[in-house]
């Protein structure tokens, strides 16, 4: 069957009751729109200042230095003690790297040690012999 009589009105894809929107007019956002792309454009301005979320739980799982003792050497010698008499034997590894991981530790732990040592010799001097010493041409 063939259709090539049939008649077809020009304006059939034509809707009735509706204008063409003309090119140059735009509709303004309402004032509700507007609200939000401000509320938006904010959260954005914000979210930039602070830091990801992944940084800020890694802050809060690091320890604040809020006591200076934390840094002192006696503290780091009894932390070294601890690893050396805790956590190396719970470790599972061959016998060779443990010996070497302990005597590892031992210098370091001997090595804080005399330093400790040499901090508190120093500070015992009497600090008139150091002024003495400085004013002798």
């Amino acid at each position: 069957m063939k259709i090539t009589d049939r008649l077809v009105p020009r304006d059939r894809y034509h809707v009735a009751d509706i204008d063409p929107v003309k090119s140059g007019v735009v509709e303004q956002p309402s004032q509700q729109d507007d609200t939000f792309t401000r509320a938006v454009s904010e959260a954005r301005q914000r979210g930039s200042n602070r830091p990801a979320w992944t940084e800020r739980l890694e802050a809060l799982a690091r320890p604040e230095a809020i006591d200076p003792a934390s840094y002192a050497n006696l503290r780091s010698i009894d932390l070294l003690q601890h690893v050396a008499d805790n956590v190396l034997p719970s470790l599972d590894a061959d016998d060779d790297i443990m010996a070497l991981a302990k005597e590892v530790i031992g210098e370091e732990i001997d090595w804080r040690q005399a330093w400790e040592g040499r901090m508190r010799e120093a500070s015992a001097l009497p600090l008139d012999n150091i002024t003495d010493q400085e004013s002798v041409p």
